[in-house]
């Protein structure tokens, strides 16, 4: 493999279309998860609130980042330092199905999202454990923090589509003619 290059184990380098918006997501998430770690540092938060959103902030970037292993080799190859995986083939279709679900939970969250700010199915959001009270609402300008997050599902879905075309790690669905039968 040539050193720097996209190319994965299979052969296949990812279509550049992909390697943009795998890169795009955890980018997309660096400014809310940075604004709720800001907030997790103000005082007035208990212990476990800060807990709360720090971890929330790191799980959410780091999730991100795994959308970036789709177009990168160690999507495909678990890297040689890893113990007991080391230099192993990455299981394509688990990671598929795996990308999918989270694709679509992820597209459905976002879309509840957006239709509770409308709508508003539910009031109050939300509380940390031991939370007594709820926060103010944060001002209006902090939502133009998430909205780069907001792709993050349907990116996903993409790119996973690429990753599965490129690894043949496609996932058999229903077929317009039918199964056929030889007699």
């Amino acid at each position: 493999m040539v050193a720097g290059s996209e190319r994965g184990a299979v052969g296949r380098e990812p279509a550049r279309w992909a390697v943009w918006a795998a890169w795009a997501v955890p980018i997309g998430l660096l400014p809310s998860s940075l604004w709720r770690a800001a907030v997790a540092l103000d005082p007035g938060h208990t212990a476990a609130e800060r807990a709360y959103m720090l971890v929330l902030s790191c799980l959410t970037v780091g999730l991100g980042c795994l959308t970036v292993g789709l177009v990168r080799p160690w999507g495909e190859v678990f890297p040689r330092w890893l113990p007991g995986a080391g230099g192993r083939t990455v299981p394509a279709r688990t990671v598929t199905v795996i990308a999918r679900t989270g694709g679509v939970l992820l597209v459905l969250i976002t879309l509840y999202g957006v239709l509770n700010s409308i709508f508003g199915f539910v009031g109050e959001g939300p509380r940390v454990i031991e939370q007594e009270r709820e926060f103010e609402k944060p001002d209006a300008r902090v939502s133009w923090l998430y909205l780069p997050a907001a792709p993050w599902g349907l990116l996903l879905l993409a790119v996973t589509v690429d990753y599965a075309r490129r690894t043949g790690a496609a996932i058999p669905g229903p077929t317009i003619h039918g199964p056929t039968h030889r007699r």
